[in-house]
């Protein structure tokens, strides 16, 4: 009779999945038995639980399914926290598979290893659902209703544990009957009314979000905006919905100046996939009217904008059906075409008095049309936000959801999996990197190879200059680091250092070619965010 860790581990082959991310423990060696006999999944051992993490969420948004991610119970589980709340602001479907204590000794309070009370309730804030099962009769088919979740609706995490003793129980259930259903290509909403608005606008303005980037929808996106000759700004993790040297995409709605002139300028806006978060629109001081809000659900709407037309639903449906009712009927010069040329100007200006755009250009000229740079929540992954062009769906990665550090290269190895043969690079500072820098062991063990630049400035950048911004000086910020090209060279991964763009430019594509984990120390300051000034 096979047991509930076999028949567990088909599940996951069954529904696509074949790469894991994790770590053995006491708890869950049941399930690393089981491992063993199945070879079309492999198993990626990691140095820390919060790495693992942000390498399933990287190998979700890489598209290859759902990542998954193997944990111990207790502090084991918890290290999963940080990382599964970017996950979840991301919209990323991860699958956090962690264990508990026997199924018997759960809520006793006797002292058992790694027991902590009501474990699952860490993860209600940060997951879609948490699946609990106590029996062995209940984890086949908690186990199919999770992975049907991940599915189905608005993408996320969820978390599934299970108690030690059930992974070697035998499990009597042979009905494995395939539980997918169609995705429903349906909305709700008025369609027709919010049709009517955008057509007749005079200056349309489409808003599209991480949403509209997990549903695969940026070629219906463009299509409306060109029928409607509205132009398309993102969110940072959103931009290259549309390719950003499309007239019509304006990149990062965050951005003062011309794209805040712009916005404020329209008079209908549909917000696609987005929450319209407050630290991107609202407190930016941007207007939304006549808001068309289409989204997954309405969890999020009327937030920080009033929706005078809500829809819901599949994100596709909604914005193929909105381009049938406008027709031609919008189909003019787009209204931003002089703001297109002003952009271009401040652009210019912009890289004419600061050093930063010519390292975010370097990057560009370096990188293939259809790679994806990883970027960390850093100085230069800052400036990567509003000024690295992005030509594809995926094309910046960030870790926006919850702003989390230490994000970049852990993901950057989840999305190297899932897509080998896809160009990727990654962006972090050193106070990110050390987050998780023992991964580079995990990158030689399985043979991922990808450039990795490490901004060197000796300093938790962003905090020190928000510091002396507000208090006129900084604070315990500054890093004591290793010579990173010995570290790297422990690894046995080579290790440039680089000064300036041309230097780096070079040094990313000598290392691209390679195929090669390969560390790129950037020695230089970036002194200011763009985010107070640009």
């Amino acid at each position: 009779m096979e047991k509930v860790s076999s028949a567990f581990a088909g599940e996951l082959k069954k529904a696509g999945v074949r790469h894991l991310f994790g770590i053995p423990s006491i708890h869950n060696i049941g399930f690393y038995d089981a491992l063993r006999g199945e070879p079309a999944m492999t198993h990626v051992l990691c140095r820390h639980e919060s790495s693992a993490t942000h390498m399933a969420d990287g190998y979700a948004r890489g598209g290859a399914g759902p990542g998954v991610v193997v944990t111990s119970t207790g502090p084991g589980a918890a290290y999963m926290i940080p990382p599964l709340m970017e996950a979840w602001w991301s919209s990323s479907p991860v699958f956090a598979l962690s264990t508990n204590i026997a199924a018997g000794r759960i809520g006793k309070k006797t002292g058992v290893l790694h027991e902590i009370e009501n474990q699952s309730s860490m993860f209600a804030p940060v997951t879609r659902e948490q699946f609990c099962p106590r029996g062995a009769e209940e984890v086949l088919p908690m186990t199919r209703d999770a992975l049907r979740m991940m599915r189905e609706g608005r993408p996320g995490p969820v978390f599934f544990e299970v108690p030690t003793d059930l992974w070697d129980r035998d499990c009597d259930e042979h009905e494995t009957a395939d539980n997918e259903r169609g995705v429903h290509e349906q909305c709700e909403g008025d369609l027709d009314g919010a049709a009517v608005i955008l057509a007749r606008a005079e200056r349309p303005l489409i808003v599209a979000g991480t949403g509209a980037l997990r549903a695969g929808i940026g070629t219906a996106v463009k299509a409306l905006a060109e029928v409607l000759g509205a132009p398309v700004v993102t969110n940072a993790e959103a931009k290259g919905v549309i390719p950003e040297d499309h007239e019509l995409a304006f990149g990062n709605a965050a951005r003062r100046g011309v794209v805040r002139d712009m916005i404020r300028s329209a008079t209908a806006v549909l917000a696609v996939g987005t929450r319209l978060r407050n630290v991107d629109y609202a407190r930016r001081g941007v207007t939304m009217p006549h808001l068309v809000h289409a989204d997954f659900d309405d969890r999020f709407m009327d937030r920080n904008f009033p929706a005078e037309i809500r829809l819901t639903g599949s994100l596709r449906a909604i914005t193929d059906g909105l381009r049938e009712r406008v027709g031609q009927a919008s189909g003019e010069k787009s209204w931003s075409s002089e703001f297109r040329r002003r952009l271009d100007e401040e652009r210019r200006a912009i890289a004419d008095e600061r050093d930063e755009p010519a390292f975010v250009d370097a990057i560009r000229r370096a990188l293939p049309r259809d790679s994806s740079l990883v970027i960390d929540n850093t100085m230069l992954g800052y400036w990567s936000e509003y000024f690295y062009d992005s030509y594809r769906e995926g094309g910046l990665v960030t870790a926006k959801g919850s702003s989390i550090i230490g994000f970049g290269f852990p993901a950057a190895i989840g999305l190297k999996l899932a897509r080998p043969d896809h160009p990727v690079a990654a962006v972090t500072g050193d106070g990110g990197f050390f987050y998780g820098a023992q991964e580079l062991s995990t990158c030689i063990r399985h043979g991922v190879g990808f450039p990795l630049v490490v901004v060197n400035d000796g300093a938790f950048g962003i905090i020190d200059y928000l510091q002396r911004l507000i208090y006129g000086q900084g604070h315990e910020t500054s890093l004591i680091n290793p010579d990173l090209r010995s570290f790297a060279a422990s690894f046995g991964v080579p290790a440039d250092r680089v000064h300036t763009p041309d230097e780096l430019e070079q040094a990313l594509a000598s290392s691209l070619g390679t195929g090669r984990m390969h560390l790129i120390e950037l020695e230089a300051s970036f002194p200011e965010s763009p985010f107070v000034r640009y």
